[in-house]
């Protein structure tokens, strides 16, 4: 089998909602603004009355009461509420399902702890922190990084218990052997996920490459810095046992990973510092 052919033939591939669709959309067309954005969401009460609860969590520390899109918009900023909708719209992916042969809470826990350590470490790194809309990149594409795995969960069932198994029992990471029973791997079919919801190329790219950092363009240094700070991220996140993996080998920080990305041990000490306080504050705001 390959990548075509698993697309063509599964139609129960996760779905992203109408409105988290469109915001990829209109964003990738310059067309997204903060009153647009507002209305859009506004569409689904559902999501309307999820981005204001946690808009009102301790996690944003807010000193009053936010009670509508257009204050969330006009107090959070623009960039805040659209990508907290989109990442509200890739929870519900992760919800669990009846048979499901995976633990999706864990998944999503660990996905989180990969979003915020991957935005942390974009926070410190000049290339990336001096655009601000690049820390809360890093975070959706971390919070992304593993969702192919849940496209074969649902669609290849059986091969994914072989998979699981065979990660469980020996020494391959989970996205070699997917390979060799596959043909192909999680980072491409989640590569294809994000392209169906429109997300854009930049944050496909990272999904495909989370494994291979070294993969990135040479060109294109603020891709291949994003790229390495989710492939930084998924390890760090696993280090901390935030949340768990499906692959529970355990992944070492090494010191050329911290040169790759200008870090020294001190600032690298400090962002774990300020993960580990981050993600509990996480935690606590999406107790849904």
């Amino acid at each position: 089998m390959n990548l075509s052919d698993f697309l063509k033939k599964v139609k129960d591939l996760p779905t992203i909602s109408a409105v988290a669709n469109e915001i990829n959309t209109r964003d990738r067309n310059d067309s997204l603004t903060a009153k647009s954005l507002g209305a859009i969401i506004s569409r689904d009460p559902a999501l309307t009355a999820m981005v204001l609860k946690l808009a009102n969590s301790a996690y944003y520390g807010m000193a009053r009461e936010i009670t509508s899109l257009e204050r969330a918009v006009t107090i959070l900023g623009f960039d805040t509420i659209k990508n907290l909708a989109l990442t509200i719209s890739v929870f519900q992916v992760f919800k669990k399902q009846d048979g499901q042969i995976l633990d999706l809470q864990a998944l999503w826990y660990h996905s989180l702890g990969v979003g915020l350590a991957a935005k942390q470490l974009a926070l410190h790194i000049p290339i990336l922190a001096t655009d601000k809309a690049m820390p809360e990149q890093a975070f959706i594409c971390g919070l992304m990084h593993d969702i192919g795995k849940i496209a074969f969960a649902r669609s290849l069932p059986t091969e994914m218990a072989e998979i699981l198994q065979q990660t469980r029992s020996g020494t391959l990471a989970q996205h070699e052997i997917e390979k060799d029973l596959l043909g192909f791997n999680h980072q491409k079919a989640g590569q294809a996920m994000a392209a169906a919801w429109n997300f854009p190329e930049d944050y496909q790219t990272v999904i495909r490459l989370h494994h291979t950092p070294s993969a990135a363009a040479i060109g294109e240094p603020k891709l291949a810095a994003l790229v390495m700070v989710v492939y930084l991220g998924n390890k760090i996140a696993k280090a901390l046992h935030l949340g768990e993996s499906t692959d529970p080998h355990l992944a070492t920080v090494t010191p050329d990973d911290l040169r790759k990305l200008g870090l020294s041990k001190q600032s690298f000490g400090e962002i774990i510092q300020q993960l580990r306080s981050e993600y509990a504050q996480c935690l606590e705001a999406w107790s849904l």
